[in-house]
């Protein structure tokens, strides 16, 4: 309820209010105030070996790390967490749940391009960290849904990106211009705008597999939770 709340305040009818925005960044966001976070680490690399065949292979995965109140310290794989829960283990459901209301509460304290809290969280959590997240299907829909909404806001809608105006086969004759070159075109050459898309490919991709997979079922969404 406490993240929530905190989310709630940054916006007004869908639109960012920037002055509670830089308040409740610079106090959520206080090292000070860390232990009221749970942290997500790097990506780990898990040797495991699999249960029917005797062969070791290495699985990426995501680990979480908070503090309880006594001040001991805990680390769990976020996807060891989501099948806890969903065996109906309450402190692991608990854990999750928690880690998603922050999960908003950073989307929103990033929304509408606000880059004191763009600058920190991206540093945490990266695109790859977060891809990794939305495309694990061992995760729960509402979880993988707040990390798209993280990679929106943290990621996407942010500097260099920008709007791109669709072509208007309407215009006002005075409007068009007297001689045009290739030089005017703002495309020709921008490799800053190359690496950006190329840092998304990957999510592109799934998003891309993701919708033709939706289009190709008889009944998309007959699950109530996707």
């Amino acid at each position: 309820r406490f993240l929530d709340y905190l989310s709630d305040l940054c916006v007004s009818n869908h639109i960012a209010i920037p002055v509670t925005q830089e308040l409740i960044c610079k106090c959520v966001l206080d090292s000070k105030n860390s232990d009221i976070l749970i942290k997500t680490e790097p990506v780990k690399e898990m040797s495991q070996t699999h249960e029917y065949l005797s062969i070791e292979y290495s699985e990426e995965e995501v680990w979480l790390t908070w503090t309880d109140k006594n001040n001991d310290h805990h680390e769990k794989s976020i996807r060891q967490l989501a099948q806890e829960a969903r065996a109906g283990n309450a402190h692991d459901e608990n854990v999750l749940s928690y880690y998603r209301y922050q999960l908003k509460l950073f989307a929103r304290m990033c929304l509408d391009r606000q880059y004191l809290a763009i600058k920190e969280i991206s540093q945490q959590l990266g695109v790859d960290l977060i891809f990794l997240c939305m495309a694990d299907e061992m995760l729960p829909f509402d979880l993988r849904a707040s990390f798209c909404h993280l990679m929106l806001h943290v990621h996407v809608d942010r500097d260099p990106q920008e709007l791109v105006m669709p072509v208007k086969f309407a215009r006002l004759w005075t409007e068009i211009p007297t001689a045009i070159t290739i030089k005017d075109y703002d495309s020709n050459l921008n490799v800053s705008r190359d690496d950006k898309k190329n840092k998304f490919a990957s999510t592109m991709e799934f998003v891309e597999d993701y919708l033709n997979n939706v289009v190709s079922e008889a009944v998309p969404f007959a699950n109530e939770e996707k």
